[in-house]
C-alpha cells in the first residue's frame, strides 16, 4: 500500500469525527466534480465514515480505486439481543467493486452495551465479499475508561456470535460452510497488504484461512501471542512466497527460549529475499546472520531495533551488536541497500567506534542512514563478574537510589559518550560518506541511554543533567553548505527537554557552597569539569564532543 493511501499516525489513533450530513445537492456536486477529473485512478476518502452514494457510484463506474481511512458500518453496531440485517448502504460499501483499501477500527464491544460486528464483516470482505480489496489495516480502539453499566452487563453476559449480514434470511451453517470452502480453495481473498499496528485480532492463522497469503506482498504484525510462531509455520510451507515488505515487532523476552529462537530463524530462513525489513525486539546474532545471508542481496531498506533501552534486563548477550565486522559482512551481502536504521555503541569516538562509521562507508548504494547512539552509565551489568572484579561499582547508587553516588569515572564516561555537537555530527557524516566518495545523502544521529531495570540515574535531576549533552542532528549532503554538507539540530522532546537541562546546569553553576547542593549535584559538576575544564564564567555552556580518533 502506498503511503498516501494510509491515514497519518495521528489520524489513525485519534479518529476524526464522521461527516454524515445527507445534503444531496452538495454530495451530487462532489460526485460530479470527481467524475470530471480525467485519468483519476485513486480516490482517498478521509472525511469520516460516511461516503455519499454518488461518490461510491462514480468510483465503481469509473473504476477509480477507493481508499477509505475510516471504514465504518453503523448498521452492524447493534443492541446485544436484537440482531438486525446490514443496511443496503453498508452492504453496498462492503461489496463495492472499486473498494481497494480500508483502515478499520476494531472494538467488539462499544458504549451502551452494544455489540460491534464490523470486524466479522471485514473478515467476509477479506474472504472475497469485496472482490478487489487489496489492502487492510486493523487498528484496535480502546474504551474511554468511564463507567458504563450497559457495557459491563454485555461483558458479563458474553458476546453473541454474529448471525451474518442477513440473519434469518441466510442459513448460518451454509454461510460458515461457504467460508470454509473459500479457505481451502483458490477463491479466498487476494490481499496484498495486511497491517496490524498493535495485535492481530483472531490470530494470524485466522486471517490466513480467509485470504491467500501467497499473494501478500506487505505485512505488519506483532510476534506476540503465538502469532510469530504461526507465521513461521506458514512461511515454512511456502505460503509467503511473494512477501517483499515485513515489519515484525514485539519479539520480546517471553519469546527468547531456544525453541522461540528456532522459530524466528525458521521464519527468516523460509522467506524469499525481502526488499524492506523492519524488525524490533530481541534479534540475536544468529538471526541477524540469517537475515544478512538470506535477505541481504535483495534488501533496499533495513531497520533493526534490537530492544528498547529499558527492556534489556541483563539479556544483552542475546542481541546483535552492530560492530564493524558485522556491518562489513552486511555491506558485502547488500549491494542494493539504500536505507539503514540501527543502534550502535558509543565508545568516546575511539578507533572501534570510528571503524563502525568506516564500515558504513562500504555500502555501495547507501543513501539514508539513521543511527541511534547508545551509551551507558557504568559498566555492563551482565558482563560484570563480582568474583573477579568485586562488588558492582553502581551497587551503592542503585541500593540508595542516589544518582550522585555513581562513581566519578562513570559519570565522566557517560557525559563524554552522550555529548553530541554539530562538529562531531559533521565528522561522523564525513567518515560514513567515505569523504564524499559514496552515495550517502542523509544521516540522522540520536543519542540514547541504555538502561536495565534497577540501574541508578532514573531521577528527573540526573535525566535533566544528561539531556543537556544529548543533542540529535540531521546531516544532509547539500552543495550550498560548508563542505557540501548541512547540519541541523533536531528538537526532540522526551521525558525531559533541552530547556530542563539548561535550567538544571544553570542552577548547579550558580551554587557557591556545598549547602547549595541538595541532592549531591556537586558530583555532576565535578565530572563535567574533569571532562571540560572551565574556561569562561558560563563554563557549563562550553562543553564539546570528544573528537573522533581518525588515526589509521
Amino acid at each position: 500500500m502506498r503511503n498516501f493511501c494510509r491515514p497519518s499516525h495521528e489520524d489513525m489513533w485519534y479518529n476524526s469525527s464522521s461527516i454524515r450530513e445527507p445534503h444531496s445537492e452538495f454530495w451530487d456536486a462532489l460526485a460530479h466534480f470527481i467524475g470530471g477529473i480525467p485519468g483519476l485512478q485513486d480516490l482517498i476518502w478521509a472525511a469520516g465514515g460516511y461516503i455519499p452514494p454518488g461518490v461510491l457510484s462514480i468510483s465503481a463506474e469509473r473504476r477509480i480505486r477507493l481508499h477509505v481511512h475510516h471504514f465504518y458500518l453503523p448498521s452492524l453496531v447493534q443492541v446485544r439481543d436484537t440482531p438486525k440485517p446490514v443496511s443496503a448502504y453498508d452492504y453496498a460499501l462492503c461489496t463495492l467493486s472499486s473498494l481497494y483499501s480500508i483502515t478499520v477500527r476494531a472494538s467488539p464491544l462499544v458504549s451502551g452495551g452494544r455489540v460491534n460486528y464490523i470486524q466479522e464483516a471485514v473478515m467476509q470482505m477479506v474472504a472475497g465479499q469485496a472482490p478487489n480489496l487489496a489492502h487492510v489495516c486493523v487498528v484496535p480502539t480502546m474504551g474511554s475508561g468511564e463507567l458504563d453499566p450497559g457495557l459491563d452487563q454485555t461483558v458479563l453476559l458474553g458476546r453473541p456470535n454474529w448471525k451474518g449480514f442477513f440473519p434469518g434470511q441466510t442459513d448460518l451453517t451454509q454461510e460458515l460452510e461457504g467460508v470454509t470452502a473459500r479457505s481451502s480453495s483458490s477463491s479466498r481473498g487476494k490481499l496484498q497488504t495486511l497491517v496490524f499496528p498493535v495485535y492481530v485480532p483472531g490470530g494470524i492463522e485466522h486471517w490466513a484461512r480467509h485470504t491467500d497469503f501467497s499473494r501478500l506482498s506487505s505485512l505488519v504484525m506483532s510476534w506476540e501471542r503465538g502469532n510469530g510462531i504461526a507465521l513461521a509455520a506458514i512461511a515454512s510451507q511456502g505460503n509467503l512466497k511473494y512477501l517483499k515488505k515485513l515489519r515484525l515487532f514485539c519479539i520480546n523476552d517471553d519469546e527468547t527460549e531456544l525453541s522461540q529462537h528456532a522459530d524466528i530463524n525458521l521464519l527468516f530462513s523460509s522467506l524469499n529475499p525481502l526488499e524492506r525489513l523492519d524488525a524490533s525486539g530481541y534479534i540475536g546474532p544468529t538471526t541477524f546472520d540469517i537475515i544478512t545471508r538470506q535477505h541481504g542481496p535483495g534488501l533496499r531498506a533495513l531497520k533493526i531495533s534490537s530492544c528498547l533501552p529499558y527492556d534489556l534486563d541483563g539479556r544483552e548477550s542475546l542481541l546483535v551488536t552492530f560492530s564493524a565486522p558485522v556491518l562489513e559482512k552486511l555491506a558485502a551481502n547488500s549491494p542494493h541497500l539504500t536505507h539503514l536504521d540501527i543502534s550502535i555503541n558509543r565508545t568516546r569516538g575511539d578507533k572501534h567506534e570510528v571503524a563502525i562509521y568506516r564500515a558504513l562507508s562500504r555500502f555501495p548504494r547507501l543513501e539514508h542512514v539513521a543511527l541511534r547512539l547508545g551509551f551507558r552509565v557504568g559498566p555492563d551489568g551482565e558482563s560484570w563478574d563480582e568474583e573477579s572484579n568485586g562488588p558492582n561499582p553502581l551497587q551503592l547508587a542503585a541500593e540508595e537510589r542516589d544518582s550522585s553516588k555513581i562513581p566519578l569515572v562513570y559519570l565522566q564516561e557517560a557525559f563524554s559518550n552522550g555529548a553530541i555537537d554539530e562538529k562531531l555530527a559533521r565528522s561522523i557524516f564525513e567518515v560514513t560518506a567515505g569523504g564524499g566518495r559514496n552515495t550517502l545523502r542523509y544521516l540522522r544521529l540520536q543519542p540514547f541511554r541504555q538502561m536495565s531495570p534497577g540501574d541508578p540515574g532514573n531521577d528527573s535531576i540526573f535525566r535533566s543533567t544528561l539531556i543537556w549533552f544529548n543533542r540529535s542532528f540531521v546531516c544532509k549532503r547539500d552543495s550550498q553548505g560548508p563542505s557540501g554538507v548541512t547540519v541541523h539540530e533536531l528538537d526532540l522532546v522526551g521525558f525531559v527537554c533541552l530547556a530542563d537541562g539548561e535550567e538544571q546546569w544553570s542552577e548547579m553553576a550558580s551554587a557557591t557552597t556545598d549547602e547549595d547542593f541538595w541532592y549531591g549535584e556537586e558530583a555532576y559538576v565535578a565530572a563535567f569539569k574533569a571532562v571540560w575544564p572551565p574556561k569562561t564564567k558560563e563554563w557549563w555552556r562550553d562543553w564539546e564532543s570528544l573528537p573522533l580518533d581518525l588515526g589509521e
